[in-house]
């Protein structure tokens, strides 16, 4: 009830500060007298203000050119133009996207241009008032604020709009936590790819690289937009795919909304795999408020959100129970924009967020149990100044930000040593970590517009380091045989860290591009770009990108494009590498030891000088992984109103980030089920027993894992798209992705993971990427209905996810449990079908002038469909699989949400 009363207390103070406040309404007015040889029109911000001082640009088919300057009150007009001669007409205006029409006729229509804010510049093109195709080669899928606000979302997690493409997909449960919840593999790619922008700023994790370093309110954001493919030269660091995000800004009219949204716990459906209903509530409050500080000169946005959690956390072994998970959470952003000219611009914002768990991703649950609780913190504090100006004809994009984050931040509540049971059960821990991570970065766009060239070119610079890194895990670890517990059971294995220490190290990156928007002829559009990437934490200096794109208007009507493009990708090497080589490296106060056949109870004393340790490594000579992208597609207006587009990718990647292990023991090929070599065995075929130090000193050393270009992957995919807008009534977007996918690996940088079977044998190592779907649909749509209603909904239905079926036991003796079964390989099975439907309903009552109330009532996963993302993999040591194999795990990680309803209302002014 306190929360409720805190979201009324909100509703109230911002409707009180509505009530007695002045609102002006701005009114682009048409030029009077003007002829019909002449091209007028008005340029408009997205909330209807008149923009002066924009430049326009007017192209004919000769390549003779006109420029012309909007007026205070947006205006513009060009004089004494031939009848009858199309047109090319393009937009800049300081902070706002650039737009270029084509087939402008001089008729004396009246132009009514929309540019949207973009610190990039982002190019708009449209062939005609009422065309729907995208003239450019890139694949992308963008979402304005009406999108953003009114599809369904019972999280309000801004990162996963992005599944909205199908190329887009999490890899933990959608209803996850934190920047966890953040985790998007785009391409088939890994998900540490994924970059992502902050008004034109890195906001990628670049140490855990599990999404964005910064959280703001989806009521901050003026734009969502995800690239996928193909995207522009500006645009790097990653194969898969970046998403961009662009705040709102004041404007000269007061704006702004103050909401509430309830999940109340009684009506929610029992989690996957739950047996009975456990507590299930979310309360999420706050307000956004823009307007003029003084009047067409400085504008103010301002922002804040808070969260309220309580979530049971189902435990299905070996006792069903729940833990009860508390979580809070806030988001405050602030954002100033000063016009000190019609050519000088000003963007100030601030912002932070900060998250803390006792059940952070449903750490207990599943299989964990209550006594493994533990404290998770995670926060970032950030600022960015940008600086716009024109110079002549010049435009130019300055930008400085900073971020301070702690992206982990976690301390057990009770240490103890850990029980592991694989796919029964795990009690205790003791694992300690403290982060926190900081970011500078300048960067410099300047562009400008040569006849029929449009020339963009920039770079950046940023310095990324962490100060403090503290890592501790002063007690063990037993990891029995995945079954439950019988009389007498012994231990596999007991793994124990030694040592406790406070690391640091950083990086230096820089970038810079440029490239051409050429229109070759009428119908002929080209994109011609090339892109630079440096890394300190690489070798690599020949990162270089080409980048070409092609669009071309078949008939000339506009009707049918048809583009093509191709490029090269370089993905960034994220610093979890480097901060486990500093923490398990052979140099490391720290050391990780592991013993087979351990005594218990009482553990086994380690660190003596003849105890192995397994140590990581990265390779001297470590390169940025790239792949090479080629599309083709054709996007066709149909009958109606409707727009067909059909795209076909192929994405081939060299130098993937891979485990080899330069002291694994002789292979050991099993032909029968069953099979097992002794440790000791396994140990006496190592090439060598000790590994030197810097100090000239030696180490007893097991695995000795390094980290290599050694990957490839492979993946192939085609698209079909079907959309419709219907005016105001209705829009509404389909689309079907088929792909193919295959790799040698799937490494995601922690310590053992992706490593093959059996080391240095490759048969039954190539399979799918550990999130591939073979087929993936999405649907999205929003319906106007009469009496202020709206609907809107959300449709995803996809294959199952890949298992990689293991024997739950070390079979070949080398500590480490990534032994598959007997006879099959890598990610062979594969789990049930996907689908989830979400679904909005809203209604707007009227209520005084500009104000207005929406109610809101929304649903997700409508059927209440189970959609797992992580089964059991263990598949056991015989033929035939165990009982236990392929099952779901129980967690908010690992499966996606039952059926949730929320219910909410959203005061607008």
């Amino acid at each position: 009830m306190s929360s409720l009363v805190k979201i009324a207390r909100v509703i109230l103070c911002i409707t009180g500060f509505v009530l007695v406040s002045s609102f002006s309404w701005i009114h682009a007015q048409k030029p009077e007298g003007v002829a019909a040889t002449e091209i007028h029109g008005v340029l408009q911000d997205s909330s209807g203000a008149a923009i002066a001082g924009g430049n326009i640009v007017l192209l004919d088919a000769s390549g003779k050119s006109l420029e012309t300057t909007s007026q205070n009150d947006g205006s513009f007009v060009f004089h004494a133009l031939t009848a009858g001669t199309p047109y090319r007409l393009t937009v800049t205006a300081l902070g706002m996207s650039r737009l270029t029409r084509e087939g402008v006729m001089a008729d004396g229509t009246l132009l009514n241009l929309s540019l949207g804010i973009d610190p990039l510049q982002q190019t708009i093109t449209v062939f005609d008032t009422s065309s729907e195709l995208v003239t450019a080669p890139e694949l992308t899928r963008t979402l304005d604020p009406t999108e953003l606000t009114q599809l369904p979302s019972t999280n309000r997690n801004l990162a996963q709009f992005a599944m909205v493409d199908p190329r887009a997909r999490n890899t933990v449960g959608s209803g996850s936590d934190g920047r966890s919840s953040t985790r998007l593999t785009i391409n088939n790619q890994s998900f540490r790819f994924t970059q992502y922008e902050l008004d034109g700023s890195t906001d990628s994790d670049f140490i855990l690289s599990n999404g964005p370093q910064q959280n703001v309110s989806i009521s901050a954001i003026g734009e969502f937009k995800l690239l996928t493919n193909e995207y522009l030269a500006q645009y790097g660091r990653s194969s898969g795919g970046v998403i961009l995000l662009s705040t709102r800004s004041g404007t000269d009219q007061f704006h702004g909304e103050a909401f509430g949204y309830v999940r109340p716990s009684g009506i929610q459906a029992a989690p996957p795999v739950s047996t009975f209903h456990v507590p299930n509530s979310k309360q999420q409050w706050g307000s956004t408020i823009g307007g003029p500080v003084q009047r067409g000169r400085t504008y103010f946005l301002a922002s804040y959100e808070q969260q309220h959690q309580e979530r049971g956390a189902f435990i299905q072994s070996p006792v069903p129970g729940f833990f009860d998970g508390i979580q809070n959470s806030y988001m405050g952003l602030v954002r100033l924009d000063r016009k000190w000219s019609d050519r000088e611009f000003t963007t100030v914002r601030l912002n932070g967020d900060f998250l803390k768990s006792n059940n952070l991703n449903d750490i207990v649950g599943g299989f964990v149990q209550a006594n493994a609780a533990r404290t998770d913190i995670q926060q970032s504090a950030a600022g960015q100044i940008t600086q716009r100006s024109l110079f002549g004809s010049w435009l130019n994009d300055f930008r400085i930000s900073y971020s301070n984050s702690l992206p982990l931040w976690y301390t057990p509540v009770a240490a103890s040593i850990q029980i592991v049971r694989p796919s029964y059960s795990t009690t205790g821990g003791s694992a300690v970590e403290h982060l926190r991570a900081q970011a500078w970065q300048a960067a410099e766009t300047i562009s400008k517009t040569f006849g029929t060239h449009a020339i963009t070119a920039g770079g950046d610079y940023i310095h990324q380091y962490t100060d403090y890194n503290f890592i501790s895990t002063p007690l063990g670890t037993y990891t029995f045989a995945a079954r439950a517990p019988t009389p007498n059971q012994q231990p596999l294995k007991y793994t124990q860290t030694v040592g406790a220490q406070v690391l640091q190290y950083g990086q230096e990156i820089v970038s810079a591009f440029a490239e051409d928007e050429w229109k070759a002829t009428q119908r002929l559009k080209a994109n011609l770009g090339v892109r630079y990437d440096y890394q300190s934490n690489s070798s690599g200096v020949a990162n270089v990108q080409p980048r070409l794109g092609l669009a071309w208007d078949a008939f000339g009507n506009g009707n049918t494009l048809v583009r093509a493009g191709a490029g090269l990708f370089y993905d960034q090497i994220y610093g979890q590498l480097q901060r486990n080589v500093l923490n398990l490296g052979p140099n490391s106060s720290a050391a990780s030891y592991t013993i087979s056949n351990p005594s218990y109870p009482t553990p086994p004393t380690v660190g003596g000088a003849a105890d192995r340790r397994d140590i990581m490594l990265l390779n001297p000579g470590l390169k940025n992984p790239y792949t090479m992208e080629v599309s083709a597609g054709i996007e066709q207006r149909l009958p109606k109103g409707w727009v067909l587009q059909v795209d076909a990718v192929f994405m081939g990647s060299r130098h993937q980030l891979m485990l080899d292990n330069l002291n694994a023991p002789a292979p050991f090929i099993r032909t029968a089920a069953g099979q097992t070599r002794t440790t000791a065995a396994a140990n006496a075929t190592r090439p060598y027993l000790f590994y030197p130090r810097s100090d000239g000193t030696q180490i007893a050393v097991a695995n000795v894992e390094q980290v290599d270009n050694v990957g490839n992957a492979r993946n192939t995919s085609g698209e079909v798209q079907l959309s419709r807008h219907f005016g105001s009534l209705f829009q509404f977007q389909a689309a079907y992705l088929l792909s193919s996918n295959i790799t040698n690996v799937f490494f995601t940088g922690g310590n053992s993971t992706g490593t093959p079977s059996v080391w240095n044998v490759k048969t039954g190592e190539s399979g799918p990427s550990d999130y591939f779907q073979r087929h993936r649909f999405v649907a999205t749509g929003i319906l106007n209905l009469p009496a202020a209603v709206r609907l809107t909904g959300v449709t995803v239905a996809a294959s199952g996810l890949p298992v990689n079926p293991l024997s739950g036991v070390d079979n070949d003796g080398d500590g480490i449990l990534a032994d598959r079964a007997f006879g099959v390989s890598r990610n062979s099975f594969r789990g049930p079908v996907q689908a989830q439907t979400d679904l909005a309903l809203t209604r707007t009552f009227h209520l005084w002038q500009k104000l207005n109330l929406e109610s809101r009532a929304e649903v997700s996963n409508v059927l209440n469909h189970g959609n797992y993302v992580k089964l059991t993999t263990t598949y056991g040591n015989g033929i035939k699989p165990a009982n236990t194999f392929m099952i779901p795990t129980a967690g908010i990680s690992n499966s996606d949400p039952a059926r949730q309803f929320q219910f909410g209302a959203r005061l607008l002014f």
